[in-house]
């Protein structure tokens, strides 16, 4: 069954996975604990010390989920109608998005955080989330609900998109476990530099022209 952007049942579900991702960014803060609040906010130095690196563990997740949630919003507007294949595809997707807040405060804790598992978990998760909005994606273009209609350089546009972040968080797994997990966690910081090469890769296989 199709419903098309002028039913209820369009806004409805596109409104629960807007939700979603909100739940998932709000319930990132969780992932900051400090034990000891009293000597943790004497001074800047002791409050890093709590908290500094659950901190930049929620600026990378953060970031991450309101990157996939901009996408997912710009994808969709390019919808003009969902079905129950793409919902359920959605559904995976918002299912690798709200396991994130547990795989980053795992990351976050002071008593793991030198634990291979947990920055793996995390890496495991993310790419997960990758791959996932890259189903959702395929699938709209293979229901023929997307308009325009994407051709075959804009499906590889949207695959090469949705396997950076895969590769970068996964190739940090057996950093974790050979030389360390917080070694490990700055592969992920590699993102910054890659997104914008991707961007331009895939902008010279859409429209080679512009690159003449």
């Amino acid at each position: 069954m199709r419903y098309t952007r002028d039913q209820s049942e369009f806004d409805r579900a596109i409104g629960f996975f807007d939700a979603t991702f909100a739940l998932a960014l709000t319930l990132l803060v969780t992932s900051l604990d400090i034990d000891h609040p009293v000597s943790a906010f004497g001074s800047l130095g002791s409050l890093n010390d709590a908290v500094g690196a659950q901190f930049v563990t929620f600026l990378i997740a953060f970031a991450v989920v309101a990157s996939f949630w901009l996408q997912h919003h710009r994808m969709v507007a390019s919808w003009t109608a969902i079905d129950v294949r793409t919902i359920v595809a959605n559904l995976c997707l918002i299912a690798g998005v709200i396991l994130l807040p547990f795989s980053t405060n795992a990351v976050g804790d002071p008593s793991v955080e030198d634990l291979p598992l947990p920055t793996v978990l995390m890496a495991v998760n993310v790419a997960a989330v990758a791959l996932l909005y890259t189903l959702v994606s395929l699938v709209a273009a293979g229901r023929g609900l997307i308009d325009p209609p994407p051709d075959a350089a804009g499906r590889l546009d949207t695959v090469i998109r949705g396997l950076a972040p895969a590769v970068v968080f996964l190739a940090s797994i057996p950093v974790a476990y050979l030389v360390a997990p917080d070694i490990a966690r700055l592969i992920w910081i590699v993102l910054l530099v890659v997104n914008p090469f991707v961007h331009r890769l895939t902008a010279r296989i859409r429209w080679p022209e512009a690159e003449t």
